[in-house]
């Protein structure tokens, strides 16, 4: 899993990564996924629409609760949306289960 990007736009922090390698398809539980805010240690979740689905994708057909992406095929593009950090937080650390976690990462603004 490689990090691509973080950047805010607004009120909303967009977080993309890539994944390559690998056979048949990994699944992610988008509530184990989180941001920490390193000016403040505060952890940021997932946003979620008024429906209840997380703004991510690739999102599972069977679970709207997971991310899901076939591997062997290059590169796949995983994204996620998060609360913005404030103007004064310049950097972020993200948190995936089963990846080291991203540390330190500047935030584009």
């Amino acid at each position: 899993m490689a990090l691509n990007k973080v950047a805010v736009t607004g009120d909303v922090m967009t977080v993309q990564l890539s994944y390559t390698g690998g056979t048949g398809s990994q699944y992610l539980k988008v509530d184990d996924i989180s941001v920490i805010d390193d000016a403040s240690a505060r952890q940021l979740g997932v946003l979620k629409d008024a429906s209840g689905k997380p703004l991510a994708a690739p999102l599972s057909s069977g679970s709207k609760d997971n991310l899901s992406f076939a591997l062997g095929r290059s590169p796949q593009i995983v994204w996620l949306k998060f609360p913005a950090p404030p103007a004064t937080s310049k950097t972020v650390s993200i948190n995936l289960p089963g990846v080291v976690p991203f540390d330190g990462v500047p935030v584009t603004r």
